[in-house]
């Protein structure tokens, strides 16, 4: 069985290459108001999620069967979860022909609910492409209904497809934060160009059809004189509310906020998780069929109710749900189709496997 990923000398005949010139025609706003509610420690309260373990990062693994179908499945936790390889992703160094286009680290993937898969590529170890990267939009209609052979024979055709297109490069900060609010039609992304806390953070807009920004906001958060920093990670549920974690010392928060056309607003929910899920907040999610939001880390999953964390939060022990696995693979993301099976976007080869059972 051949392996999917695209083969560098056949390239330009195998994928729609798209020749947007990045950032150039994006419009750009600077918000003067502060983007963040105010609040004082006083006013948060903690919220034991015990049955959240933390998984240890350590030395990924690559997967057992790089050009055919790999299991993942949960050996720890109060949630059982199996995912299963829906379709091996691309795994060309050179798409485009050139370094630039290097396919090999996915960094965050959003799915729309219906026929298109997007997924943010950064060739760190290229040259020239720190803080880099590129958007490619998989088709998954015309994908998923195939056998990896016959994916294979469609990617490669000379004939060119339309079920894999390329975007132009574009600042894209560290790139694990894509997603799509399924509300307003849209993809956004964070522009984190620092992995350190900075006075200001942007939110882009990325184009459907273009896959480059054609919007950005920059704004500012700061409570009570102290900055807040923005995200590495980002989600939105049916309503179009924007969400995203981070960890402060072991505990985790999360910001519930609203993207405007010009303008950013963010709350910090007054519930801090006394657990955290793992050495690296890689990604969240949000399932529309349940209506949770999901923290993932390397080999670990939580959840809980969205809902819960409106107003004062009503968050208790028994709102968690949590997963360990033991694959030592990377967990990139981690999307939800309409009928509620989890689509995880998993590194080393890059795939896209998805749950055996709906949530």
């Amino acid at each position: 069985m051949k392996h999917l990923g695209l083969m560098t000398g056949a390239v330009a005949g195998t994928i729609a290459l798209l020749s947007f010139a990045g950032n150039a025609n994006a419009a750009s706003y600077t918000q003067k108001s502060n983007a963040i509610t105010q609040y004082s420690s006083g006013s948060l309260r903690t919220v034991n999620n015990k049955a959240t373990g933390f998984v240890k990062a350590g030395s990924y693994a690559f997967a057992k069967n790089g050009s055919g179908s790999n299991t993942i499945a949960s050996v720890g936790g109060n949630q059982k979860w199996t995912f299963k390889t829906e379709f091996q992703l691309p795994n060309t160094h050179s798409a485009k022909g050139s370094s630039k286009y290097d396919m090999t680290n996915p960094q965050s993937a959003a799915y729309d609910g219906g026929h298109y898969l997007y997924v943010v590529y950064q060739p760190h170890h290229t040259k020239g492409m720190t803080n880099k990267g590129f958007v490619a939009r998989y088709d998954m209609n015309k994908l998923k209904g195939m056998s990896f052979d016959q994916q294979q024979a469609l990617l490669a055709g000379k004939s060119g497809s339309s079920a894999v297109r390329i975007g132009g490069i574009f600042t894209t900060g560290h790139g694990q934060s894509l997603a799509y609010d399924k509300k307003h039609k849209s993809l956004y992304m964070w522009r984190d160009t620092s992995m350190s806390a900075t006075r200001t953070s942007t939110l882009q807009r990325i184009s459907t059809s273009s896959l480059t920004p054609n919007k950005a906001i920059t704004f500012h958060m700061s409570s009570h004189g102290a900055n807040v920093p923005g995200g590495h990670d980002l989600t939105f549920d049916h309503s179009g509310n924007a969400y995203y974690w981070t960890v402060s010392g072991s505990r985790v928060k999360v910001y519930k906020g609203t993207i405007g056309s010009k303008t950013v607003h963010f709350r910090l929910t007054k519930q801090l998780f006394d657990h955290r899920p793992g050495t690296h907040e890689q990604a969240m999610g949000y399932n529309g069929h349940n209506g949770r939001l999901y923290l993932v880390a390397d080999d670990s999953i939580t959840s809980f109710p969205a809902k819960k964390l409106n107003g004062n939060g009503s968050l208790k022990a028994s709102d968690f749900k949590y997963t360990k696995f033991n694959s030592h693979r990377e967990f990139e993301s981690l999307n939800f189709d309409n009928g509620g099976h989890g689509l995880l976007m998993s590194n080393r080869n890059p795939e896209i496997l998805r749950s055996t059972t709906a949530y």
